[in-house]
């Protein structure tokens, strides 16, 4: 195997700058989701538009997210880590610039398109570059690390976009985007290696990019369009759902006649943690993301918080995470894989389970005390996950493994948080307006989410024994 397959294990210095460097970029791209997200009925009053036209600014972003993912690992293999990894910053950052300087909101849709394709490259990029400079013996505590830096974007996000809408213009809702992009820029052109460029060269494969592209489109579109009001029934969810998962079929077949010269193999998912941890991945949309959904809209909806209230709430559960984290590295540096993820996922379920019953709706220690459960769940699961999934994988296969995996997260998280979106709007369309009938209604979704616990808690005993912990 060639040496630029598989570039040098960066030393414990190296490593800290790796992480650093590229936390620096992902905390942009989520700290824009996070504030963008809490922006857009503010939006949609300013333009003077209907809530499903302003709404094109999210759904444009996560179709273009959706459409440059397939790109990234060939792009990798091209371009090499570092490169690939400064275009996506850059494309990042022009479009946070354009869509600050948006004349109306159809450009500010089309800015955010830009943008989206950007942010669509940051994660698979990331996480390449990340396993490369670890290796598979310090993944897991590396993993951690970084999402220690990146609970940045969880803990001020809701607080920062709330005070932008509330206090300021609200062109710095993606303004605040320079800084940082200009900052993961520099460094990345100080610390990032070089030699994650691959000798071989490998072609794009059209076919599979015609056929992959538009199907992930598709399914992202029909996910967005899915609501109580329309359902399965509704010719913009079953068309582009029928459509998507076609074109996928499709492509499943065209990557198993291709093999490795295939834009995704789709034999990766013939490694048991890689296949596992893909699985976990989509099952965490119905509980972390569909958490991260319900929660703000339930302090919002039943507590009467105003926007920046709701996201200083959920300042404990970004603590949370933090804390098992940082003391919890050393503790844990012993524990497997799926232990982890075990008691991740049980630790979101016991920390949701307060919100579960209306009568705790005004008892506020104890819902700061249930989130920062829940942040040691988050903690303790979500980078294990991701390390799970690639440290299996040949050096060779990290770069369109990382890229099979966010694809497949890409699919997870909106699926999991539609269907609990749907299953909340129902609850509520049948209760009293009360704050009663509502912290009723959101018990019906918490409970759906607590559920959903079961299948990922199940499933992590099927991953590999570790041979490796860090």
């Amino acid at each position: 195997m060639p040496a630029a397959d598989a570039p040098p294990q960066a030393g414990t210095q190296g490593l800290n700058l790796t992480i650093l460097t590229l936390g620096v970029g992902a905390i942009a791209s989520i700290l824009d989701s996070t504030i963008v997200n809490v922006a857009v009925d503010h939006l949609a009053q300013e333009f003077r538009a209907s809530l499903p036209h302003t709404q094109w600014v999210i759904t444009g972003f996560l179709l273009a997210m959706a459409a440059i993912v397939p790109l990234s690992g060939w792009m990798i293999d091209r371009l090499g880590g570092r490169t690939t990894w400064m275009i996506s910053l850059s494309v990042f950052l022009s479009g946070s610039i354009a869509c600050g300087l948006a004349w109306n909101l159809d450009s500010l849709i089309v800015f955010r398109i830009a943008q989206g394709l950007g942010a669509g490259l940051i994660l698979p990029v990331l996480m390449t570059l990340l396993t490369q400079a670890a290796g598979k013996a310090r993944l897991m505590a590396a993993m951690g690390s970084f999402s220690l830096l990146v609970q940045v974007g969880p803990i001020l996000g809701p607080v920062v976009g709330g005070a932008l809408v509330q206090g300021a213009n609200w062109r710095w809702v993606f303004l605040v985007n320079i800084p940082l992009c200009v900052i993961g820029l520099v460094l990345a052109a100080v610390f990032l290696p070089r030699q994650a460029k691959s000798e071989r060269k490998r072609a794009l494969d059209g076919i599979g990019l015609a056929l992959l592209t538009p199907s992930l489109i598709a399914l992202t579109y029909a996910l967005s369009n899915l609501s109580p009001a329309n359902g399965l029934s509704a010719a913009n969810v079953w068309i582009p759902l029928t459509t998507g998962t076609a074109l996928l079929a499709a492509f499943t077949g065209w990557s198993l006649h291709d093999g490795a010269k295939a834009l995704i193999d789709v034999r990766l998912f013939t490694d048991r943690g890689f296949s596992v941890a893909s699985a976990l991945t989509i099952l965490a949309g119905f509980t972390m993301f569909a958490g991260l959904l319900l929660l703000p809209m339930y302090f919002q909806t039943v507590r009467g918080s105003s926007i920046v209230q709701a996201g200083l709430f959920m300042v404990p559960q970004g603590l949370g995470a933090a804390t098992l984290i940082i003391f919890g590295k050393k503790p844990l540096a012993k524990v497997s894989g799926r232990t982890r993820i075990t008691a991740g996922f049980a630790l979101m379920a016991l920390g949701t389970l307060p919100f579960a019953f209306a009568g705790t709706r005004d008892m506020t220690w104890l819902l700061l005390a249930a989130l920062v459960v829940r942040g040691l769940g988050i903690g303790a699961s979500t980078p294990t996950i991701a390390a799970v999934a690639v440290r299996g994988l040949p050096a060779d296969h990290i770069a369109r493994g990382t890229t099979a995996f966010n694809i497949v997260q890409r699919i997870g998280a909106p699926f999991g948080t539609t269907v609990i979106a749907v299953i909340l709007a129902r609850a509520s369309a049948s209760a009293s307006p009360t704050p009663a009938g509502l912290a009723g209604a959101f018990g019906t979704a918490f409970w759906w989410t607590i559920g959903f616990t079961v299948l990922p808690i199940a499933l992590a005993f099927l991953l590999p024994t570790d041979k490796h912990h860090a």
